[in-house]
């Protein structure tokens, strides 16, 4: 599917509910709102400085049903090679950078964009997860990063039952799906858009700096290693980074393409025969969903820091096997059978591998941000714990 850039915009005339993508059961308004098509660019200084309580309002996308495809100018669609799991939503993600400014490039960690800087990430639930895209999906949730003076904010835009506007929730709200088809399950849950004060959960890090140490938001996917890889622009396929850079919004980039870090591809279109293979391919492909999955969190200056159990991408496991919770104990959650982070060889006994593999309240890992198990993901995990060599006795 070819995927709208900049100034691309649907046709004006086109304003029904497959092209806002369906009806979604949240009850945020009942007002019926018409589809905007403008041609105006973003209101950064609403952004700046204001919280607006329509999305359409900041006039990031041409078509306000749609904020899958039609970008504003300075806006630019991206994807991530390994991403977080949300409960098999489809995600749709783009950044704008305001006139004249760049992100600038870091090897390791999410890059530092400049002030006024926006992400944002629509979340959409397909009938049938075998049938994507957005005439085939349900509008949920649209969230926000805004890079203001004083640093990074969330925010989260519910969408209407319509699909025609999505409003500010600062509390979150719980959305009800019914059956979608995912390889053969049908699958119902209740969908939750984060309340405001959540996001820091996962967002926010403990950085040390001259002897001190402050808590910083920060975002998450926009990483050299996740978007070192090709996507399907409207004119052609190209690396992202390449791309980024081409157009002004990336500087800092080394020459050589080659020299950037670059995490393995897993979605969930994948078998397990697909990672399976060396012990080292299936090392990276581990490391990197463990690094997007849960290392916002678990890894130094993250929320679960002291837990035993750290997966930041850029610490090796070879001569790090406890770093990482092999054999060691956890400060919580541990169960009958299943009471250390990892066995090697045993996923079935790996607390690791037990709390990715339940949605019981309490035990489930992530904690926030799924309410089904990634079954790929889990079976990933599965295959990668058997297949590591030691002895915890």
């Amino acid at each position: 599917m070819k995927h709208s850039f900049l100034t691309a915009c649907l046709a004006a005339t086109i304003i029904s509910l497959s092209a806002c993508g369906g009806s979604s059961s949240n009850s945020t308004s009942e007002q019926e709102f018409a589809c905007i098509h403008n041609e105006e660019s973003v209101n950064w200084d609403l952004l700046l400085e204001g919280n607006a309580e329509k999305l359409s309002d900041y006039q990031l996308f041409l078509d306000s049903c749609n904020p899958a495809a039609t970008n504003s100018e300075r806006g630019l669609p991206y994807d991530l090679s390994s991403a977080l799991f949300t409960d098999y939503a489809s995600k749709y993600r783009f950044i704008f950078i305001p006139d004249d400014q760049h992100v600038l490039y870091n090897e390791k960690e999410a890059f530092d964009f400049p002030t006024g800087s926006v992400i944002t990430k629509t979340f959409t639930m397909p009938k049938d997860t075998s049938k994507r895209g957005i005439k085939n999906e349900t509008l949920l949730e649209t969230r926000l990063l805004i890079k203001r003076t004083e640093g990074w904010i969330a925010r989260a835009y519910v969408w209407n039952k319509n699909g025609t506007e999505a409003f500010l929730t600062r509390a979150g709200e719980n959305i009800k799906i019914n059956q979608i088809k995912h390889k053969g399950q049908n699958l119902s849950f209740t969908y939750k858009v984060p309340a405001q004060n959540e996001c820091l959960t996962c967002h926010q890090l403990k950085i040390k700096n001259d002897g001190t140490e402050k808590l910083e938001f920060k975002p998450i996917g926009p990483k050299a290693r996740f978007l070192n890889s090709d996507y399907d622009y409207e004119f052609g396929t190209q690396n992202q980074l390449t791309k980024w850079k081409e157009l002004g919004f990336l500087k800092g980039l080394p020459n050589n393409i080659e020299e950037v870090q670059k995490a393995h591809p897993f979605n969930d279109d994948m078998r397990v025969s697909d990672y399976s293979g060396t012990p080292e391919e299936l090392n990276a492909t581990a490391k990197s969903w463990l690094d997007i999955n849960c290392a916002h969190c678990h890894r130094p200056g993250g929320q679960a820091s002291n837990t035993g159990f750290r997966v930041d991408y850029n610490t090796p496991l070879e001569g790090n096997a406890a770093y990482h919770g092999i054999c060691q104990s956890p400060v919580s959650g541990a169960s009958a059978g299943s009471t250390k982070i990892i066995v090697p060889g045993d996923a079935e006994t790996s607390l690791l591998y037990n709390r990715l593999h339940t949605t019981n309240p309490g035990l489930s890992m992530p904690p926030l941000g799924r309410q089904v198990i990634h079954n790929e993901g889990t079976q990933l995990i599965k295959a990668w714990i058997d297949q590591l060599e030691g002895s915890c006795s």
